[in-house]
C-alpha cells in the first residue's frame, strides 16, 4: 500500500519550523495536482501561441473549421475551467495540510510561516507575470486570495461548503450579467450596421457601434490590437515585457477584483471542505468516487456540449464565449469533480502505478513545472526565441503540449530520484523557513 490513502485529521493551531517530509505527503493529492497541472496547459497554450482573443473565440483573425474546429470544441468541452478548478481546490486543501503538519522545534507560529509562505507565492506570481512574461498567471491570484483564506481554516466542512456555494452563486451571477450585457451590446451593434445601404445611422446607433468597438478593445479583440500584438510578439524581450506588463496590471487589479478573486476563493473553500471530508486522500468508499465521477461527467459533458454546440452554431457570437455563459461554472465544476473521481478511483484501486507515480512527481514539483511551462512556451513562441507565435494552427499547438507533457513527466521523475524538492519548491521552502533546506535526497 502506498500512502495515497492516508487520512488527515482536522487542522489545529501549532508551532513548527520544518517543512513536511516526503513520508507525510498524500500521494493521491500529488497525483491529482500533477494531472491538473498538465491539463491546465491545454488552455494556456492557446494564449501562449497566438492572439489572446483566440482563447475565448477561436475564429478571431481567421475562419476555424475541420480539424481545428474539432480540436477547439474538444478542449472547450473537456478542459475549459475544469483543471483550474481542481488546481484551486487543491490550494485550499494545501492550506489545511500546512496547518496540520507534525509539531517540531516550536520556533515560529504557523500563522507567521503561512503568511510568509503566501506572500512569497505572490512574489512568484509577479515573477511569472512580469519576468517570465505570462499574462495568464494564477499564482498572484492564489497568493492574495490565500491571505484571506487563513481566517476560514477552522470552519467545519459544511460551513466551508456553504461559503463556497455562496461565492459560486455570485460567480454564476457575474457570468450571467456578462452574458446579458454582452448580448445587449452585440444586438444593438448588429442592428446599427445592418441598415439598408444609403441610410445614415442615428446618434444612438453610432454610439452602439462605438461602445461595441470599445468592448472589443477591452477583450483585446479589435483588429488593430491583434495586428499590434502580432508585431510585438515577433520582437525581443523588452518589447514583449512592456506589452505583457500592461495586460498583467489590468489582470491583477480590475479583473482580479471583479472576477479572479471570487473564482479562486470559491474553489479554494470547496477544496478545504472536500479535504475535511477526506475526499482527496482516496480514503472514501470506492462507490463514492465512482458516483462522483459518473455524476460529474454526466452533468459536465451535457452542459459543456450544449454550450459549445450553441456557440459554434451561432457563428461564435461573443455573448456565448466561455466565461460569458450563465452555466459556465456549473459545467466546469462538474467536470472538475468528475476528474477528481477518476484520479481518486485509480489511487483507491492502486492501478496504473507507473502513471500515478509520474503524475505525483509532476504534482510534487507543481510550482517548478508551472513556471517551466512559461519558460518553455515563451521560448518556443516569442520573437526572442523560435518565433512560432501565430504560425501554428489550432491542432498543431497540441503537439507542443504533448511534448511538454512528456518532458515534464520524465524530468520530474528523474529529478526527484536525486532531490527531495523541485528547484522552485526548494527556494520557496528555504525562504519560508529562513533556513536553507536540504535539497539532495539522502541515501538509503
Amino acid at each position: 500500500m502506498d500512502n495515497s490513502n492516508q487520512a488527515t485529521t482536522p487542522p489545529g493551531e501549532g508551532f513548527v519550523n520544518k517543512p513536511v517530509t516526503e513520508k507525510f505527503r498524500i500521494r493521491s493529492i500529488d497525483t491529482l495536482r500533477g494531472f491538473a497541472l498538465l491539463g491546465i496547459l491545454l488552455l494556456n497554450i492557446i494564449a501562449f501561441s497566438g492572439p489572446l482573443a483566440t482563447y475565448y473565440d477561436p475564429s478571431v483573425g481567421n475562419e476555424v473549421f475541420g480539424l481545428n474546429l474539432a480540436v477547439a470544441m474538444f478542449v472547450d468541452i473537456w478542459a475549459e475551467g475544469a483543471f483550474r478548478a481542481i488546481f484551486s481546490m487543491l490550494f485550499g486543501a494545501g492550506l489545511l495540510i500546512f496547518f496540520n503538519k507534525p509539531d517540531n522545534d516550536k520556533k515560529e507560529p504557523l500563522r507567521t510561516l503561512y503568511y510568509r509562505r503566501t506572500w512569497l507565492l505572490v512574489g512568484f506570481g509577479l515573477f511569472n507575470s512580469y519576468i517570465l512574461l505570462w499574462v495568464g498567471d494564477i499564482l498572484y491570484a492564489y497568493g492574495v486570495t490565500g491571505l484571506i483564506l487563513y481566517f476560514f481554516r477552522n470552519l467545519s466542512a459544511s460551513r466551508l461548503a456553504l461559503c463556497s456555494m455562496a461565492l459560486f452563486l455570485l460567480l454564476c451571477g457575474i457570468h450571467t450579467a456578462s452574458y446579458f450585457g454582452t448580448k445587449s451590446l452585440y444586438i444593438d451593434y448588429r442592428e446599427a450596421i445592418s441598415l439598408p445601404e444609403g441610410n445614415e445611422m442615428s446618434e444612438t446607433q453610432s454610439q452602439s457601434v462605438e461602445i461595441w468597438n470599445e468592448y472589443l478593445q477591452s477583450q483585446l479583440a479589435a483588429p488593430e490590437q491583434i495586428v499590434f500584438e502580432m508585431n510585438t510578439r515577433s520582437q525581443g524581450y523588452l518589447e514583449n515585457f512592456f506589452f505583457s506588463a500592461q495586460i498583467n496590471i489590468i489582470f491583477q487589479t480590475v479583473i482580479f477584483l471583479f472576477s479572479a478573486f471570487w473564482d479562486a476563493a470559491a474553489m479554494m473553500l470547496l477544496g478545504m471542505a472536500l479535504m475535511k471530508w477526506n475526499v482527496f486522500d482516496a480514503s472514501r468508499e470506492l462507490s463514492f468516487y465512482l458516483k462522483m465521477m459518473t455524476i460529474g461527467f454526466t452533468v459536465g459533458l451535457v452542459i459543456n456540449s450544449w454550450e459549445m454546440v450553441t456557440y459554434v452554431s451561432s457563428g461564435f457570437e461573443p455573448f456565448l464565449s466561455a466565461t460569458a455563459r450563465p452555466t459556465y461554472d456549473v459545467g466546469r465544476l462538474a467536470m472538475a469533480l468528475g476528474y477528481t473521481g477518476i484520479i481518486m478511483t485509480l489511487c483507491k484501486l492502486e492501478v496504473l502505478s507507473r502513471l500515478r507515480h509520474a503524475l505525483a512527481c509532476v504534482g510534487q514539483m507543481a510550482l517548478t513545472n508551472y513556471l517551466a511551462q512559461s519558460i518553455i512556451c515563451n521560448t518556443i513562441f516569442l520573437g526572442f526565441g523560435f518565433g512560432m507565435w501565430g504560425k501554428m494552427q489550432r491542432y498543431e499547438i497540441y503537439f507542443v503540449v504533448l511534448g511538454i507533457w512528456v518532458f515534464q513527466l520524465i524530468f520530474s521523475m528523474a529529478w526527484l530520484q536525486r532531490y527531495s524538492f523541485g528547484p522552485a519548491e526548494w527556494l520557496w521552502r528555504s525562504l519560508t523557513y529562513r533556513k536553507r533546506q536540504p535539497l539532495r535526497r539522502e541515501a538509503g
